[in-house]
């Protein structure tokens, strides 16, 4: 059952692992020696090794558990916080924190696959037909006390693959035609990334409700920032 190349690939995992808690640690090191080290680099460089282990290790675990695996999918949904809600005039969907964008090499699978897993689940729970023409709104939410110096140009975050993702479930097409993509960032108590899904014509009335309850946090930034 289990070949050479399936423990060749739990070692490889484990070693991964323990290199990238060594650099932690390593960083953390780093940081109370000089209070100018920005270890920026470093980190996103085992934010990629991390999301790539992890989405190695499902597939080990999947070759034991067996294909396809729900209870699996959902912890890992649960786990990262990926929610589908349906609520009064659009779909909710929630994901971790989208992260800038990422060559050919970066492994997005880490979110997407479960992000796949719970649309089709919300699907099958509430049948509904996909959406022919919507209005896609995307909130990226940062976290107030890591600080607002993190928040990004839109063109520097990567939302291509789980609009795919999204379009494959709920759309019919995701042709700029029928499809008004629009995006917004708020300050909240942590990080992660909303979509919501509507059709056009709640549009205006989700924009007046954002801009109203945010409009308290649009100026802090502007503050802070000295515009």
């Amino acid at each position: 059952m289990f070949t050479n190349a399936y423990k060749s690939m739990l070692r490889k995992v484990a070693s991964d692992y323990d290199a990238a808690s060594q650099e932690l640690f390593g960083i953390a090191h780093r940081i109370e020696g000089s209070e100018r080290y920005n270890p920026g680099n470093e980190l996103y460089g085992l934010v990629r090794v991390a999301e790539t282990n992890a989405v190695q290790l499902r597939t080990l675990a999947a070759r034991v558990m067996g294909q396809p695996n729900t209870a699996l999918n959902e912890e890992i949904s649960q786990a990262q916080g990926i929610r589908v809600e349906e609520e009064h005039r659009w779909i909710k969907i929630v994901v971790p924190a989208i992260l800038p964008n990422r060559n050919a090499r970066d492994n997005t699978l880490f979110t997407t696959r479960p992000l796949r897993h719970s649309l089709i689940q919300f699907q099958r729970e509430n049948p509904m037909e996909r959406f022919s023409s919507c209005a896609i709104c995307i909130v990226h939410k940062y976290d107030e006390a890591l600080g607002l110096n993190r928040v990004r140009d839109y063109d520097n975050i990567e939302t291509k693959r789980y609009l795919d993702v999204i379009e494959s479930v709920m759309l019919t097409n995701d042709s700029g035609l029928l499809c008004t993509i629009l995006q917004t960032t708020q300050i909240s108590d942590r990080d992660c990334t909303e979509f919501y899904l509507m059709l056009p014509e709640s549009l205006p009335i989700w924009a007046s409700a954002q801009i109203k309850s945010h409009t308290g946090s649009y100026k802090k930034i502007a503050l802070e920032n000295g515009t």
